[in-house]
């Protein structure tokens, strides 16, 4: 059914009772992949381990440490490891080769880890790792900080695990064509109603939505602005107003707006987005709320690198302008920043909550009220984020790096034990620590060190009902995590900074790059002809929908 089951470990290593020093009773396997899926191979015993920085001799270059294992093999420290303390083993993935290191004790295990982790945030931060430098990346009282997860985390990660209890299924079912193969395919935008869009080139083409997915409706039509300006393909799609209205982010530095009647399958207006009369580019718009594009309003938010603002497409008077083309979008509310934020993509949940991720690795939070102060500020682990989602109720926020996926939980209890969360006041070191969603380093040969990218929750517009899955695209693959698993990993595997990582997923491949995979809303899941995990994979050239037939594609 398309899923491919990742690779098991090396084998347990047998317990001896040396070994605490440098490379004693440690053994060094090497994955190697085959027809299989693969298999470690051991490559020495009692290998020689030296941390080493590259430009120790250099006065000016920042240091750059590797770790050397025996003769043969040398790597550079990166993000890029796992610890499963089980079997008290490190997994680290090289640029051709992966390798895991068996330590015949938990007190090796945790030696080596230590100094890793602290060699990672040398190579990360250019800082040496201590009490002073950690507190000025992270701050002295905040949600990310380095080290295992509490038996208080974990408690609050599994509370609600159970509120909605429908039956989730392990799953994963077949996927069909959704239409024919046809020009290059650049995005997808699902609806809520029966009509999903994507685009291909220079076009939106139109999409039936169905139980388990999408189907051609065999229409579409250009993007052709006004004023007889050529067709482009827009940077980015937002449906509005009851799913009538289209808005289109021109590619062009995100200056101008192309409004879009559904309807009649003709771009009706151009806007250009200013602030004083001065160019306010966007690099990514969001509905006031996840659920707002089927209701029958005419603002929207939106970010540039240094700015987050609501827009009104109303004239002054109250009036939605139409044909004064080129307009501008009026400015009603936000707030400027005077240092760059790097402000790169946002999301917002069904009370309106705000979250947005940056090039820096942080992710703010902001209320439904306010979008002038970031009640929350989750630094990063130095990995730009390039995609944000959150759950309908706010209570859960995903962002994605190119290596792994971090959700963050956002409840949590004040000093007085009411229940908050992190929209409304600032997280601190209360709330829960965030965990990880890696893809194990032995299944990197295999995803051809593709970077993960647009990771979403399940999609849900109704209160009461909770996301159940997380997917993300890598290379040829669509990786879905289960969620409920997620809430209630244990906190035996882990990687940077002791977080608690989660490395069990599926994968379900195609033969060409995956542009996205976006799951169906719930009206369209929740049915015996469907399941949680229903969704439309876009490829490069071609659509896909998730079915519930036994039949091979």
């Amino acid at each position: 059914m398309g899923q491919q089951q990742s690779t098991t470990a090396p084998g347990d290593a047998p317990a001896e009772s040396s070994g605490e020093s440098s490379g004693v009773g440690i053994r060094l396997f090497q994955f190697q992949q085959n027809a299989a899926g693969g298999s470690w191979e051991l490559c020495s015993s009692n290998p020689d381990m030296n941390f080493y920085d590259i430009n120790e001799d250099s006065a000016v270059k920042k240091k750059d440490w590797h770790l050397e294992l025996g003769s043969d093999v040398d790597l550079t420290v990166t993000d890029q490891f796992s610890v499963d303390a089980a079997s008290q083993r490190v997994t680290l993935a090289a640029d051709t080769a992966v390798y895991a290191l068996k330590f015949p004790t938990p007190a090796a295990l945790q030696m080596f880890t230590t100094e890793y982790n602290s060699r990672l945030f040398e190579n990360t931060y250019g800082m040496k790792y201590d009490d002073k430098s950690r507190d000025q990346v992270f701050g002295k009282d905040n949600v990310l900080t380095l080290g295992g997860e509490t038996a208080e985390s974990q408690q609050q990660w599994a509370e609600d695990v159970d509120m909605d209890e429908r039956p989730v299924t392990e799953e994963v079912r077949k996927d069909r064509p959704a239409g024919q193969a046809g020009k290059e395919v650049h995005a997808v935008r699902l609806g809520v109603g029966d009509r999903s869009y994507l685009v291909r080139d220079k076009q939106i083409e139109v999409l039936k939505n169905v139980y388990g997915g999408v189907q051609s409706a065999g229409v579409s039509f250009d993007v052709t602005p006004p004023r007889g300006k050529a067709s482009f393909t827009p940077s980015k799609l937002m449906l509005m107003n009851n799913e009538r209205k289209m808005n289109m982010l021109s590619p062009e530095g995100g200056r101008s707006l192309f409004h879009t009647d559904i309807e009649t399958g003709k771009v009706v207006s151009e806007w250009s987005f200013q602030k004083d009369g001065v160019d306010a580019a966007m690099k990514d718009l969001a509905n006031e709320t996840r659920g707002a594009q089927t209701d029958d309003r005419d603002t929207f938010l939106g970010i540039g690198q240094k700015r987050l603002v609501r827009w009104d497409m109303r004239a002054p008077e109250g009036v939605v302008q139409e044909m004064s083309s080129p307009s501008v979008v009026q400015w009603a509310g936000g707030h400027d920043y005077k240092t760059n934020v790097a402000f790169n993509c946002m999301a917002t949940s069904g009370q309106g909550y705000v979250v947005i991720g940056s090039d820096d690795g942080q992710i703010r939070l902001y209320s439904e009220r306010s979008l002038t102060r970031a009640n929350t500020a989750i630094p990063g682990l130095g990995g730009p984020i390039t995609a944000v989602d959150v759950t309908y109720d706010g209570k859960w926020v995903l962002a994605t790096t190119k290596n792994y996926l971090m959700v963050v939980k956002t409840t949590y209890k004040d000093k007085s034990g009411k229940e908050t969360n992190g929209f409304k006041s600032r997280m601190g070191a209360r709330a829960p620590a965030p965990r990880l969603l890696r893809l194990k380093p032995e299944d990197q040969p295999l995803l051809q060190k593709e970077p993960l990218r647009q990771g979403k929750f399940t999609w849900v517009t109704e209160a009461g009902r909770e996301e159940r899955w997380i997917v993300a695209s890598c290379g040829n693959y669509t990786v879905l995590w289960n969620f409920r698993q997620v809430k209630l990993a244990e906190p035996t595997t882990t990687s940077y900074g002791g977080l608690t990582t989660c490395t069990n997923y599926h994968l379900i491949r195609k033969q060409e790059s995956v542009v996205d995979s976006v799951f169906v809303h719930d009206n369209y899941a929740n049915s015996p002809a469907a399941n949680d995990t229903s969704m439309v994979v876009v490829t490069k050239h071609q659509v896909w929908s998730l079915a519930d037939d036994d039949d091979d594609i």
